[in-house]
This record gives C-alpha cells, structure tokens and sequence, in this order.
C-alpha cells in the first residue's frame, strides 16, 4: 500500500487536474475560465490540510500568482486569486514560503491599487493578509 488512501489519491488526481487548467488558462482572454478554476481549487483544499500540502506541490501558488499577473485588470480574478490563496497559505509554512517566491506580496498589493474601488478585492486582500 502507497500510504495514500483512495480519497487522498482521488483529490491528487483533481488537484493536479485545477493546477493544469489553470496553468493552461491563466493568460486566457476569457477571465470566466479562471476564475472557475481558482474557484474549484478553493473547494477542493478548504479545510483539508493535505489537500492544501497536494496543491502546493502541485504548483498552485505559482499557478495562481501568474493569472494575477495576466489579468491585473480583472477584479473577479484578483479577488478569486485571493481567496485561493489564503485558503493555500492557511497553517501551511511551505506555501507560505512558495507565494513569497512567486511574488505573491506584489501581486496583492498591485491588485489592491488597480481595484481600490472593489470592496471584494480588498476584502479578499485583507482576509489573504490576515491568513
């Protein structure tokens, strides 16, 4: 036995599955795509640890800071990026550690100036903040 239970392997498998699309989409003109997909991958780790670990070896943090990058003009995705981000970085040192890498700190604060007027935004940037 792997030490992986059926459910842990199921979740890798759709882990992988969120960070693929979202590496395949987050320069996507469509912004609808990839907020489904940061969306999904918020539900996928929300108060699973391991899934939170699984995601972050995935690459999901790094995934997550480039379509900040790619669609700065886009409250939706900034404030979706947010939400996955500190569901990622919650009680996860090493994810903590991948967003700081990925520039995950500037891509909040561009975010925050460039939609100072979305009180979803900033609420999702101050909640990541707080994580």
């Amino acid at each position: 036995m792997s030490g992986v239970s059926a459910t842990g392997s199921a979740n890798l498998g759709l882990l992988r599955q969120c960070v693929e699309r979202l590496n395949a989409i987050k320069a996507a003109a469509d912004v609808e795509p990839v907020v489904a997909a940061m969306s999904a991958l918020t539900n996928l780790i929300h108060n699973d640890a391991e899934n939170r670990t699984r995601a972050g070896t995935a690459g999901a943090v790094e995934a997550v800071a480039a379509a900040m990058r790619a669609h700065a003009g886009s409250a939706g995705v900034q404030e979706a990026a947010c939400t996955a981000l500190m569901q990622l970085t919650f009680k996860g040192a090493e994810n903590v550690t991948r967003a700081g890498t990925a520039g995950v700190g500037e891509a909040v604060a561009a975010a925050m100036r460039a939609h100072a007027g979305s009180a979803d935004v900033q609420n999702a940037a101050c909640m990541l903040c707080l994580a």
